[in-house]
């Protein structure tokens, strides 16, 4: 589901950018155990293209493939990085339900908050998990149901408003696709969000 006016100035926008760039990549530098030094990972929803930025300057990743269902978004994003050196950056307009790319390609994918926008999100789980390679890390934070709740959320954003989920609800979810905790999900922001880490289920190769 693509953003409305509001969401959009809510999640492009400086002070936006900077909590990416330091909190969350912080966020998930520990929960990831240290850098993504030389993986390929994949963003799902990448916006106008902070979080890839965050993913090669903050967290080390060797390349990044990245997608948003808003091809706008895309537009901004590929200005954002055009400077990037060649094979770092793949760009697309893409779904997070039904993701282009071959099984097991990913060493990680990184989910800013993108899946609790889909409404058949669990889709969104099962092909993440169908993506990664084996031992591969899937790194998110996302909005919990009673957050989406609220009123301002339900008056201010075009979120789907049914089958949302809570923090343990998404954990089991991951888990059912072969995705499993790191550690205990973290609250942040005053639980208005929650982050953690999972691993697909095999060795890495």
């Amino acid at each position: 589901m693509k953003l409305n006016a509001f969401e959009r100035a809510a999640m492009n926008n400086p002070i936006r950018a900077a909590h990416q760039h330091h909190r969350e990549a912080s966020w998930f530098r520990r929960l990831a155990g240290g850098t993504l030094s030389g993986q390929h990972v994949l963003e799902v929803g990448c916006g106008r293209g902070v979080g890839v930025e965050v993913l090669l300057d903050r967290l080390d990743a060797g390349q990044v493939t990245a997608f948003d269902l808003d091809s706008s978004m895309v537009e901004l994003a590929q200005r954002r990085l055009h400077s990037r050196p060649d094979g770092a950056v793949s760009l697309s307009v893409g779904d997070v339900c039904e993701i282009e790319q071959p099984d097991a390609t990913f060493d990680t994918v990184v989910d800013f908050g993108i899946i609790h926008h889909a409404p058949d999100w669990q889709t969104g789980v099962a092909e993440i998990a169908r993506t990664l390679r084996p031992g591969g890390l899937l790194l998110f934070e996302e909005v919990p149901r009673w957050m989406l709740d609220t009123w301002a959320m339900r008056t201010l954003t075009v979120h789907p408003r049914e089958n949302r989920f809570e923090a343990a609800e998404f954990a089991e979810e991951l888990a059912r696709h072969g995705l499993h905790g790191t550690g205990r999900l973290q609250r942040r922001v005053g639980g208005f969000l929650f982050v953690g880490a999972a691993r697909k289920t095999g060795a890495a190769k």
